[in-house]
């Protein structure tokens, strides 16, 4: 069988016009004055029109406009060139706090930015340098400070993007502090459209500049710009001389185009950029493993102390339509040292939720009561300083999504070492990759290269780097196939057997059944448990009717469908009943 062929992607380049024209632009700007040497009035020559000896003629004052448009710029470019440097790094700074800290200092920001961006900034910048006429630095100071909303909206929602993904929530959860995050995943994702934003803001400067002299608030003629020649070419031109106003009017219009053409390229460069590696490798794993439970399961007993106690924790999560959702609603779990727990239910009954809870990762706006003690310390209502302490260290996640949870354009390894550093452990990263399964030369791969079952056992290494006495995998199977997920969850059994207490959330009923991996099984419906007990039990003789009901509907069981569906979060019956998922038995207080 022959192997598949894919299709070369076409790399994205930047249009030759656009860049030789501004090249060629700079070089007049930065060669011409060089080369013409000092210019002296010379009234003799005055209103030349253009000729062999004066290519773009001359002004009322006799210099040659070649040069003096030249001239001209070279003083726009670099008053345009500092005035977008400032506002980007403004934006970018407002955009970073905003995006990074959020809550009430992300709304007095963006409240900010919008009262900037509603003022005319023309009018803005006519005031400030009509307090200081011809000064360079209240020029600058006009364009940048009425110029920095555009960036700082587009860095912080390229951040919040970036800080709702897999991996920037497993950085949090692996130990690494907010101004880690913000060094390593959020300003490099933000940094290439703030990059675009830079080159955009040149041409806009630019006019802005010429605008504020052409209106004789600029700069002095001595130390003219292309506004300040437009300004005075404004009287000659009624006199006849178009030229005085064609050649610098003509100047500023090429720079403007090919800026512009520049700044579109590098947009679809970067949007270009930051949507590669987001493929997946359809790389099948050949390696089989095997059971090495007698039947009994290896976990600690029973009576072992919880390493997570849970007791009656209600979460309430607010939608956008001041609605609330009931993600849980008074749960209980014991996790202990060496059991693996599996908590199944139907997607959308509050599992995730339930995992993000254990780990300190409820969203803001949370309504949450009960209690959930983690090694012996309360920590529903600890503050982020006190999570981080713990995360990592005493409860790991493995979040799902597998390739998803790491940074797309960094290999796995250095990813891996990143964690370990944080957490200040021994382990090698090579140890740690072992431990799961996976060669040594994965390090070397970018997560797009690594297959499902790859990819959910890299992020368990990650997940194991502060060697955590309890780890939570949220949906590790999903989207494998049986064999494949049967090795995951036999490799998280073996995690259990280390002495760790394991939560698997999954919706894999029959692969759980088949590889006999868990020591406990609870059951989630509609943000409630109904019910818990030792696996087999719960797997062979669930004495829930909806437990009943979701094992008749595996294959194994005669595949009996499951009729209706779960009820909406926000909407739940007031009496909880589940008579039309159970065949009209009301099931909510057993």
């Amino acid at each position: 069988m022959s192997e598949p062929t894919t299709r070369p992607r076409r790399r994205r380049t930047l249009r030759p016009l656009p860049v030789a024209t501004l090249l060629v632009l700079i070089g007049y700007a930065v060669l011409t004055p060089w080369w013409a040497g000092t210019q002296t009035a010379d009234f003799s020559q005055a209103l030349l029109p253009p000729g062999p000896g004066q290519w773009f003629g001359t002004d009322h004052s006799g210099y040659d406009l070649f040069v003096r448009s030249a001239e001209g710029l070279r003083v726009s470019l670099l008053i345009a060139l500092v005035c977008a440097v400032v506002a980007t790094v403004l934006g970018v700074a407002v955009g970073a706090v905003a995006a990074t800290v959020g809550g009430r200092i992300d709304r007095l920001l963006m409240r900010a930015t919008d009262g900037v961006n509603a003022l005319p900034h023309l009018l803005i910048g006519v005031v400030i340098v009509a307090l200081y006429p011809g000064s360079l630095t209240a020029i600058i100071a006009s364009i940048s400070l009425t110029h920095w909303p555009q960036i700082a909206r587009v860095v912080r929602a390229e951040m919040l993007s970036v800080r709702s993904s897999e991996y920037v929530e497993a950085a949090y959860l692996w130990g690494a502090s907010r101004g880690q995050v913000l060094y390593r995943h959020l300003l490099p994702a933000a940094l290439p459209q703030a990059a675009v934003g830079l080159v955009m803001l040149v041409p806009h400067a630019v006019w802005h500049e010429s605008t504020l002299s052409f209106l004789g608030l600029g700069l002095s003629p001595d130390e003219a710009s292309l506004g300040t020649l437009l300004e005075v070419a404004r009287g000659d031109v009624f006199t006849g001389a178009w030229w005085t106003l064609a050649a610098p009017a003509g100047v500023l219009v090429a720079t403007t185009l090919s800026v512009a053409g520049l700044s579109n390229a590098l947009g679809g460069r970067s949007r270009s950029a930051l949507g590669r590696g987001r493929g997946r490798d359809p790389l099948a794993e050949v390696v089989t493993e095997g059971s090495d439970r007698d039947g009994e399961g290896t976990g600690a007993t029973s009576t072992a102390p919880p390493l997570v106690r849970v007791r009656s924790l209600t979460l309430r999560l607010p939608t956008e339509d001041d609605r609330w959702v009931h993600a849980a609603t008074g749960v209980d779990l014991d996790l202990r040292a060496g059991e693996l727990t599996a908590l199944v239910g139907e997607s959308g009954s509050g599992k995730s939720t339930l995992a993000s809870a254990l780990c300190g990762l409820s969203p803001a706006g949370t309504r949450s009561s009960g209690s959930v003690s983690i090694d012996g310390r309360e920590m529903l209502d600890a503050d982020e300083r006190a999570w981080r302490g713990l995360r990592g260290r005493t409860i790991g996640l493995a979040a799902q999504s597998g390739a998803e949870t790491f940074t797309p354009v960094r290999r796995v390894g250095p990813q891996i070492a990143e964690v370990i550093d944080a957490l200040g452990t021994e382990v090698s990263v090579p140890e740690l990759l072992e431990r799961v399964g996976l060669e040594a030369d994965t390090a070397d791969k970018f997560p797009h290269e690594l297959s499902g079952g790859m990819a959910v056992r890299a992020v368990t290494a990650a997940a194991l780097a502060g060697e955590p006495a309890v780890l939570v995998a949220d949906e590790p199977t999903a989207g494998l196939d049986p064999e494949l997920a049967a090795q995951i969850l036999l490799l998280l059994r073996r995690v259990a057997d280390t002495g760790t207490a394991v939560l698997v959330i999954t919706h894999d009923l029959q692969v759980l059944e088949t590889t006999d991996v868990a020591d406990r099984m609870a059951i989630m419906y509609a943000g409630r448990i109904v019910e818990q007990g030792p696996a087999r039990d719960v797997l062979t003789a669930p004495e829930h009717p909806y437990g009943r009901a979701l094992m008749a509907a595996l294959p194994a069981h005669g595949l009996h469908p499951l009729p209706g569906l779960p009820p909406e979060l926000t909407d739940l019956p007031h009496d909880h009943s589940f008579a039309d998922r159970t065949g009209g038995t009301d099931v909510a207080d057993r």
